[in-house]
Formats: C-alpha cells, structure tokens, sequence
C-alpha cells in the first residue's frame, strides 16, 4: 500500500484538508498506477520549527512500489513524484517551496504492505 505522511504547520480547515488529501490520493494513485483505494494519505497539523523560525514550513513522506514502467528509469520517475506533489502541496498551502521538504522511500514488492480486508 502506498502511503504519504506529510506534517505541517499550516492551517487548513476541515474541507481544504479534504480536498487536499482527496488531490493527493488520486495523484498518486496516477502516478504510481496504482487504485485510488490502495492509496493511504495522511496529514498531521503540527508545531514545526526550522530555522529559527515557525513560518509556515511543509514536510512529506512518500512510501511506494516502484511502477514496472520506470524499471529503467527510476530517477525521472522521482522527478515526475516531487515535481506533481511539489506543485500540489504549493496550490493548497502557499508554502515557500524551500520551506517543502520530501522523502521518498522505495518499498519492494515483497516487503510491501498488504490488503487485509
């Protein structure tokens, strides 16, 4: 299953968290062809300090199943993740995009979480 865990300290409300994490769910589930049920999205507000500062600041965890199709061509696969949850995130928050960070973790299929229902 994939799964993004992302933490801010930016306030949405209750329908903009939705409809972020609604965006962010089917997102993925194109870019990593997988089913939108498959997709687990998260998002945590939380105090956050960087820099000396409580700016409004962005962090990001993305656990996935390389796609077949990027077998060859894992980096332009992570340009295409950053570069869409980048411009994501920025058009539902504002957030300075040097105050986003992301990581990407690749699971392998064995190792993978599982549909228990």
């Amino acid at each position: 299953m994939p799964i993004a865990q992302m933490k801010t300290n930016y306030k949405l409300d209750a329908n903009a968290k939705t409809k972020f994490l609604d965006e962010a769910a089917r997102e993925l589930s194109d870019i990593l062809k997988k089913p939108l049920p498959a997709i687990m999205v998260m998002l945590d507000d939380c105090s956050m300090y960087m820099n000396c500062s409580e700016d409004t600041v962005f962090f990001a965890e993305f656990r996935y199943i390389l796609p077949q199709e990027y077998a060859d061509n894992k980096s332009a696969f992570l340009k295409e993740l950053a570069d869409r949850m980048l411009a994501l995130i920025q058009k539902h928050t504002h957030v300075d995009p040097y105050r986003i960070y992301m990581q990407f973790t690749e699971m392998t299929r064995e190792g993978a979480w599982k549909y228990t229902g």
